[in-house]
Parts: C-alpha cells; sequence; structure tokens
C-alpha cells in the first residue's frame, strides 16, 4: 500500500512538473497562448464548480459549495472578458492593456468577496435566485462601466505599469483572501478534512498569486508569468477539493454530512440521556423525602389520639409534628425554587451584598442560635452582577450545610475574591470533618449525599449548581479529610446585558 502512494504521488509530481515545463516553453512561444490556456483552464474549473455543486443542491446538507459554484459561474464570465480583451487577441479593438487589467481587478474583488461569504453558508442553506441577482446585477454593472461607461478606475497604464488603485486593489484583495481564510479555519470541523485542507491551500496558493501581480511593470514579464503559474496550482487545488471529490468519491461530502449528524445526534442523546437521570434521581427524591415525613405526621398524630398519653408526651410529639412539617415545607420550597430556575428568565442587577447576607442571617437564625455558630464576614464585599433573590438562596444553602457538618460549634468563614476575566469568587468556609475526594464530584448532583452530609433532601447543592449557573457562573468545592470544606461559587463583575443565559 504504501508503494502504491509513494508511485501514485511520483507519478503527480512528474506530470506537474511536464505541464510546468511544457507552459514554460509555451510561454516563450507565445506568452498570448501561454496566457489563454491557463485562463481556459481555470474559466474550465470555475464553470464544473458550479456544474457539481447546482446538481448537487439538493443533497447537500449546508449551501457552502453551492455559494462557491454560483460565484465562480460569474467569476469565469469576468475571467473570459479578461482573457478576450487581452492585448493581442484582437477581440476588443482600442482598449489597450488597461482593460484586462480592470477585469481582472474585477474578477478578484468578486472571488475574494464570495470566499470571505462562504464560510457562513457552512451552518445554513441559500435562496439561490436572490444570489444569482445580486452576482448577475454586480457583473453587468462591471461589465458597462468598463466596456461602455468607462468610468472604471485606470489600472494599467502604458509606459507607466500598473496604477496605484491597481497596486492598492491587489493589496485590498489579499486582504480579504486572508480574511476567508482565518474564517473557513474557523468553520473547519464543518468540511471533511481533505476538503478543508485543498480549499485552505488554494486561497493561500491565491494570495501568493496577487502578491506577483503587484510587482510586475509588463503583462509580458516573468514575475507576471509566475503569478499566473501560481493561479493556475490554485485552480487545480480548488479542482482537486470539490470537482474531483465529487466525481471520484461521489458521496464523500454527503457521509461527511451525515456523520457530523450522527455525531451531534449522539451528543445530543447523551444530554437526554443525563437529563432523564437527573429526572429520575429528582423522582426518588421527592418520593423518599415527602413519604417519610408524611409518615411521621400520621403515626405522631395516631399517637397524639391515644387517650392515656400524658400531656408532656402530647408536647414532645406536636414539636416533632411541626418539625416534619418544616423539614416537608422546606421541600417544597425547593422543589418550587428548582423549578423557577429551570424555566425563568431573570434580570441582572448590582447585587448589595450586605444587605443580601442580613437576610440570609434573618433566614437561619433559628440555626445560627441552635448551633452556636459563629459567622466571620468580610469588611466589604466586591461589586458582582446576579439576581439578588437567587444569590440569596446561594448563600442560604451554603450557611446551612456549613452550620450541619462544619463541627461544634461550627466556626465559618464568609469571604470573597477577583479573579482574572472580569470574575468574582465568594466562599464559604467551615471546619468540619471535610469530604472525601470521591464524594466531591458528585456533590452538586440531585440526590447525592456523600459521606457523613447524609441529612436533608438532597436539592440544595443541586439548585446552587443550577441557579449559579443560570447567572454565568460555576461553583465547586475544595476539601481535605480532617481540615474542612470549602464550598464556592462564581457571578460576573460587569453586567450582562439581557436576560439570564438558559
Amino acid at each position: 500500500m504504501a508503494g502504491e502512494i509513494a508511485r501514485k504521488r511520483a507519478e503527480s509530481v512528474l506530470f506537474a512538473a511536464a505541464i510546468l515545463a511544457g507552459l514554460y516553453l509555451t510561454r516563450w512561444h507565445s506568452y498570448l497562448l501561454f496566457h489563454s490556456l491557463i485562463e481556459v483552464f481555470t474559466i474550465v474549473v470555475a464553470f464544473g464548480t458550479f456544474t457539481v455543486a447546482w446538481n448537487a443542491r439538493q443533497m447537500l446538507e449546508d449551501h457552502f459549495l453551492l455559494f462557491i459554484g454560483i460565484a465562480n459561474l460569474f467569476t469565469a464570465g469576468l475571467d473570459l472578458m479578461h482573457t478576450l480583451s487581452y492585448n493581442g487577441m484582437g477581440v476588443f479593438i482600442g482598449y489597450g492593456p488597461n482593460l484586462p487589467t480592470q477585469l481582472w481587478v474585477a474578477a478578484r474583488a468578486v472571488q475574494s468577496g464570495s470566499f470571505l461569504a462562504a464560510p457562513f453558508f457552512l451552518k445554513r442553506k441559500l435562496r439561490a435566485a436572490p444570489v444569482f441577482v445580486i452576482y448577475g446585477a454586480l457583473t453587468s454593472l462591471i461589465i458597462l462601466s468598463t466596456l461602455v461607461w468607462r468610468n472604471f478606475p485606470d489600472a494599467y497604464l502604458p509606459g507607466i505599469g500598473l496604477t496605484p488603485f491597481k497596486k492598492a486593489s491587489e493589496l485590498v484583495i489579499i486582504l480579504i483572501f486572508a480574511l476567508a481564510l482565518l474564517f473557513l479555519y474557523e468553520r473547519r470541523d464543518r468540511l471533511s478534512p481533505p476538503v478543508w485542507r485543498l480549499i485552505s491551500w488554494s486561497i493561500l496558493v491565491l494570495i501568493l498569486s496577487e502578491v506577483a501581480f503587484t510587482q510586475y511593470l509588463g503583462v509580458y514579464d516573468a514575475i507576471n508569468m509566475a503569478g499566473h503559474i501560481l493561479r493556475l496550482a490554485a485552480y487545480y487545488l480548488i479542482y482537486r477539493a470539490l470537482i474531483a471529490t465529487a466525481l471520484e468519491r461521489p458521496y464523500q461530502l454527503l457521509f461527511f454530512n451525515l456523520k457530523r449528524k450522527e455525531e451531534e445526534i449522539h451528543a445530543r442523546v447523551n444530554e437526554l440521556q443525563e437529563r432523564n437521570e437527573d429526572l429520575d434521581a429528582f423522582a426518588h427524591t421527592v418520593a423518599h423525602d415527602l413519604k417519610n415525613p408524611l409518615a411521621g405526621i400520621l403515626l405522631a398524630c395516631q399517637a397524639v389520639g391515644d387517650a392515656h398519653m400524658g400531656d408532656e408526651e402530647r408536647k414532645e410529639l406536636l414539636q416533632e409534628i411541626v418539625a416534619t412539617a418544616r423539614k416537608m415545607h422546606s421541600l417544597i420550597e425547593a422543589l418550587m425554587m428548582l423549578a423557577e430556575v429551570r424555566q425563568s428568565d431573570v434580570p441582572h442587577e448590582l447585587l448589595q451584598m450586605d444587605d443580601i447576607l442580613s437576610n440570609v442571617r434573618r433566614r437561619l437564625a433559628h440555626e445560627i442560635e441552635n448551633t452556636r455558630a459563629e459567622i466571620l464576614l468580610p469588611q466589604e464585599w466586591p461589586p458582582a452582577w446576579g439576581y439578588a433573590p437567587w444569590v440569596e438562596e446561594v448563600w442560604v444553602n451554603y450557611l446551612d450545610n456549613a452550620m450541619k457538618y462544619g463541627g461544634h460549634p461550627p466556626r465559618i468563614e464568609l469571604g470573597s475574591e477577583r479573579l482574572k476575566d472580569g470574575i468574582v469568587r465568594f466562599w464559604v468556609r467551615d471546619y468540619g470533618p471535610g469530604i472525601p475526594p470521591e464524594d466531591q464530584e458528585r456533590l452538586f448532583h440531585i440526590n447525592t449525599r456523600a459521606g457523613a452530609r447524609n441529612r436533608g433532601h438532597g436539592l440544595g447543592l443541586s439548585i446552587v449548581k443550577r441557579v449559579v449557573e443560570k447567572l454565568g457562573g460555576s461553583v465547586g468545592v475544595k476539601s481535605q479529610p480532617g481540615l474542612g470544606s470549602e464550598f464556592y461559587f462564581t457571578l460576573p463583575a460587569k453586567q450582562v446585558y439581557g436576560n439570564s443565559a438558559s
């Protein structure tokens, strides 16, 4: 196999060398013949790309190839006019070398602009009729301005050479080609690798040819000949990328699109599977955590009705009923919060973190008193943007966990720091037993109760994760067994315009 590949490559190199040698000899025999041969080849290739793309348009998922084909059809028309008007052809009498140079500049401007616009059709389809109208109108305007009205800027003057307009135009065309190459690189995943490489190389060679066309003094100069050889090579690469691929491997482009679509569907299926797993865990959590408290309430109510029970025992059972009802109320609030986060878009506002923490301490006053928690706050908070009611829920969940698992009595520190890229990191640090590394990644998933942290309904940290991500931030935990834990979340330091991300 390797020997066969090497043999084919050697044959290709020899064939290319023979073509170049023939063209070089043709150039010394007749530069006009040399020029015409190259232009005819590029015109045939350009027309061929249109023919292939037009007949394959129904099978194409996007219309990159179709757009290039339509553009090449009109570019080929301008190149044909350029070839017929070349000095010595005798078709357009009285125009001299200025006309073909003007048509050349116009054709390259249309071509470079088309390559620049083409990558935008790698993800969408086009309406062919408006594209034909636009290119037809533009081509007609160029022909009228060069042949009839003669108001197109001069590009070549005998005895002087290339005009400043021609040189400036070539530089602009080179820049447009470079931008087209950049845009194509950013969207390279939408093309099969061989096609992408060949088109990229063709654009690079076209750029080199344009550089050559800014340097010659006469239309028969050697540098002009070098520019045409490079142009021939560029169109050969286009031929290999589009026409040869379609003829030799007619289903390659189609199968590449199908493979890409299969990968997208597979990724979507994985995403849906993860969501289904979350929903399963969510349903399990709701069923388990509502069933157990409800059973406790029913048993306690039955016991309260026992005629032999003393007042003190009834009081304890009533307190247990109230505590259990509070747990159920907390779970229901968590479920409502989770639904709100999943469905709602909220405005971003500059957060008054001192006010938010005051509300948090009021809500957790009973727990703070019972656990005798020591909570340390910073002197000031850096500015951050979010939605105050949601951020308050994040602090409530983090502080509530810290009081439950942060030691006896818990000592809790709150703080913040500015990160790069306009991000503020907030954290809650406790000095409890810590969390094993294998449990840390699962803490923010629904129904996860890692290690000693086996109380609660398992929704709090899951809600925290969804809230913060909806506000444009991220969550995490740093912990070592025996050294405590630090739960953190990030928020943007600058305003995020519009609604929160969904």
